[in-house]
């Protein structure tokens, strides 16, 4: 399969290498991986530091609190997966899972005629999401519509949400997960924080729940 991946807030996609070696080392050589650096500067995320050279730059896909930053985004996706695509799937970490997620949810709004939505990537591989953007209201109103729940459209597609039980943001990693098609869901949750692990349990553990979306997308 062929991966969109997107990179966390304040890392850009060299970070996003490292933190995916070894899961994608023992996923195999199977798979191909696209990583794609945002275009919005964001300050380095600290817990990452160790990963990147003090004069690298770091990134954002957007201003999570900015309707309008988000809508340029989500239109900068769109002509990106048009122009480089088809993708398979899309692999997300932190903010690069929860913008991939909302833009997927965007699309599902727009529908029209009651027709069903072709959604971008047939399997969705996503790590400690903070929620979706639409969690903050404005961004809401303005993009979804004030009426707009997440629960009224699953997403119906194989995933696999993988969070940490010390993540600071873990209830909302459940509740993003809780968005998408539970008969196709897969969760794997570690004993570690905002991060994707790299010990070999944590890392057979988290192949097991990707290859179970996986397979689930291939049949």
């Amino acid at each position: 399969m062929h991966f969109l991946c997107l990179h966390g807030r304040g890392t850009n996609s060299e970070i996003f290498k490292r933190q995916t070696a070894a899961l994608r080392h023992e996923l195999g050589d199977c798979h191909s991986y696209d990583f794609v650096d945002g275009t919005f500067p964001s300050a380095l995320n600290e817990d990452l530091r160790e990963l990147l050279p003090p004069d690298d730059e770091t990134f954002a896909y957007c201003n999570p609190l900015s309707p309008q930053s988000c809508a340029k985004a989500f239109d900068d996706l769109e002509r990106y997966v048009q122009a480089e695509g088809p993708y398979d799937g899309v692999m997300g970490f932190s903010l690069g899972a929860t913008f991939v997620m909302s833009w997927m949810f965007k699309k599902l709004r727009e529908q029209k005629d009651n027709k069903p939505v072709q959604l971008p990537f047939k399997v969705g591989i996503f790590f400690s999401a903070p929620g979706l953007l639409q969690y903050h209201d404005l961004l809401a109103e303005e993009l979804f519509g004030s009426k707009f729940n997440p629960a009224e459209g699953l997403l119906d597609l194989p995933t696999a949400h993988i969070w940490g039980c010390h993540d600071r943001d873990k209830e909302k990693a459940e509740a993003a997960s809780q968005a998408c098609n539970e008969l196709v869901r897969s969760v794997f949750v570690h004993d570690k924080g905002h991060e994707i692990p790299i010990s070999s349990d944590n890392v057979i553990l988290m192949v097991k729940a990707i290859n179970r979306a996986i397979t689930r997308a291939q049949t």
